[in-house]
């Protein structure tokens, strides 16, 4: 009986090895998110998507192996379209939220390219089983209406879909993203610079110092 280990996923490189357009592209993502975040220019909505469309091109980038061998040119290919689409958004802003559902042939075009990177980029983070899960998912909302019994549902087609995952704020776009594009980038972006600066070997240091001769334990209660 062979007991097969799946293969790690693929880690990132070290800052100081990162090619430097790559390291362009981490600093304007940077200064975008900081700007934003300061003086909220543009609506939340595009915040979002440019946020997700920096981070595809971001994990294109930094892992782009296919079948096994990097290929470069075809990363910066997928991980620029994922980009340049999610600029879509803050172009046809107002078209979007006239239109309100109803998709044009351009909507449904970057609605699926979006939605195919974004399940390619979560692949290659965080492995196939949380894309095989959401896939499921999405086969469900396709053709859940055929199912029997308590599974079926009214049925959904495939513009729907398309729509809520890839312009509403229920999708790719929901809460989890807008509290990414706020509050989470800002804390890591703050962390690393203290962790860069030698501040977290400040603290470590300063509570060994002061603390790190006395023994530790659980608490004692008196009654």
């Amino acid at each position: 009986m062979s007991t097969e280990i799946a293969p790690p996923i693929e880690a990132a490189p070290p800052v100081e090895t990162l090619p430097r357009a790559i390291f362009w592209v981490a600093v304007a993502f940077s200064v975008f998110q900081v700007y934003t975040a300061a003086f909220s220019p543009i609506s939340s909505q595009v915040v979002r998507a440019i946020h997700v469309g920096f981070v595809l091109l971001m994990v294109f980038t930094l892992h782009p192996n296919f079948f096994g061998r990097p290929i470069p040119g075809l990363a910066w290919l997928l991980g620029g379209a994922g980009f340049l689409f999610s600029f879509y958004h803050w172009v046809f802003e107002s078209d979007l939220t006239a239109r309100a559902g109803e998709m044009t042939q351009g909507d449904m075009v970057v609605g699926i390219v979006i939605i195919v990177l974004v399940f390619e980029a979560t692949r290659r983070m965080m492995g196939i089983a949380l894309p095989i899960i959401c896939g499921l998912f999405l086969l469900y909302g396709l053709f859940g209406e055929y199912l029997p019994g308590a599974l079926t549902h009214r049925g959904y087609g495939f513009d729907q879909i398309v729509s809520t995952l890839g312009f509403g704020t229920e999708g790719i776009y929901g809460t989890p993203t807008y509290v990414s594009s706020t509050y989470i980038f800002l804390f890591i972006l703050f962390g690393s610079f203290l962790e860069r600066a030698g501040m977290i070997t400040l603290f470590s240091d300063l509570a060994m110092g002061t603390v790190g001769h006395t023994r530790g334990g659980p608490p004692r209660c008196r009654w």
